[in-house]
């Protein structure tokens, strides 16, 4: 009898990247990803935090290996994968994760802020995809593509023109991927998170007057009323980037409490 405590191996002998894997939602991801029978690249902008997430994968009887890389650049985006590939041999999935928030308003938004978060959050999630293709398709790999998308590419959110925006590239660049290399056998989907515990969450949270009223208020936009964890959206990455969804690409999986369907 299975152990129901003991993960599914759902990721056995797969080698996956993971951007933005220093923190939150891609750490989570990566965690969960080795727990799963993955070898994990952990990348992130933040050389330390990346190594101390592939530490305590290993430390717990995983394997993970910490790589450097600004999403933005293309130059850093290619070295990396060839080095992920060059360390694991063969390349199955990534997750491109890496992201950053600007929350301001319309007629307030800098053109240095707009390009910011279309840099990091389309272009890098455009280059993780181009390369990881690449080596899918030279390698003649069935890989997978798992997307960090976001309620604000579906919804309209004040004071979020530019980030918005840079998540509803990213759900319509998935679909392109999925419709241009599907008979290649690589999929490409997105998923879409909504509050999620985080660093960035708890630091806007606590710049409130009323923190806890905020928190609550937040919860209730949801109509699970409350936030997510950050392990529930690495649970939805870690399935699309196993065998089990083999039969899913240029999907959109809104992973919100209901945020959406509201």
């Amino acid at each position: 009898m299975t152990d129901p405590n003991t993960p599914q191996r759902l990721l056995e002998n797969k080698n996956i990247i993971i951007t933005g894997a220093g923190s939150g939602i891609g750490a989570a991801t990566a965690r969960m990803a080795a727990a799963k029978g993955a070898s994990v690249a952990v990348v992130d902008l933040d050389a330390r935090n990346a190594g101390i997430v592939a530490a305590e994968i290993n430390d717990s009887g995983g394997t993970a290996v910490a790589f450097t890389a600004d999403v933005a650049l293309e130059a850093e985006v290619e070295a990396m994968v060839e080095a992920v590939a060059e360390a694991f041999g063969r390349i199955h999935g990534i997750v491109n994760n890496a992201g950053v928030i600007v929350t301001r308003a319309l007629v307030d938004t800098s053109v240095e802020e707009w390009d910011r978060c279309m840099d990091i959050n389309a272009r890098g999630v455009f280059l993780g995809c181009k390369y990881a293709v690449r080596h899918f398709l030279e390698h003649a790999i069935h890989g997978a593509i798992v997307n960090t998308g976001s309620i604000s590419a579906l919804t309209g959110q004040k004071g979020q023109v530019a980030y918005a925006a840079s998540k509803g590239a990213i759900v319509q660049l998935t679909r392109q991927v999925a419709v241009e290399h599907a008979a290649a056998g690589i999929r490409c989907n997105s998923v879409g998170p909504g509050s999620v515990r985080s660093a960035v969450l708890d630091a806007f949270l606590s710049s409130q007057d009323d923190p806890l009223a905020a928190e609550v208020a937040l919860a209730q936009t949801h109509p699970v009323n409350r936030i997510g964890s950050a392990e529930e959206v690495a649970g939805a990455n870690c399935f699309l980037l196993s065998d089990e969804a083999s039969f899913i690409t240029g999907a959109n999986l809104q992973v919100d409490g209901g945020y959406t369907a509201a």
